[in-house]
């Protein structure tokens, strides 16, 4: 008896313990996307790999929306999204020269 109740209380100890840390590593991932989106805009990414940028500027403020609901394991997903996009942004926009449109010829 005593040890199942020594069993329960480290069961309890651990799940309360860990639970605490999704908010350390929401902060961790949330910065790391957000320095990458910025970098990506720096570059012109926006025009140059329009896809992969807004793809990861969607999911950067989504996770920050799951993580204001405290649901820091969706958050942490999406942050990690935003950063894997942004980074795909940065690498596009560094060898992808900005798209202009032909100039319009008008005809009489």
């Amino acid at each position: 008896m005593l040890e199942m109740a020594r069993l329960l209380v480290a069961v309890l100890a651990g799940f309360l313990g860990g639970a605490g840390c999704g908010n350390a590593i929401y902060v961790s991932r949330i910065t790391q996307a957000s320095d990458e989106v910025a970098r990506a805009e720096q570059l012109g990414a926006a025009a140059r790999a329009p896809y992969e940028y807004y793809f990861a500027l969607e999911h950067l403020r989504k996770a920050r929306t799951e993580a204001m609901e405290a649901d820091y394991g969706d958050a942490i997903r999406l942050a990690e999204s935003a950063y894997d996009y942004a980074s795909r942004a940065v690498q596009v926009a560094q060898r992808v020269e900005p798209s202009v449109a032909p100039p319009v010829r008008e005809s009489y």
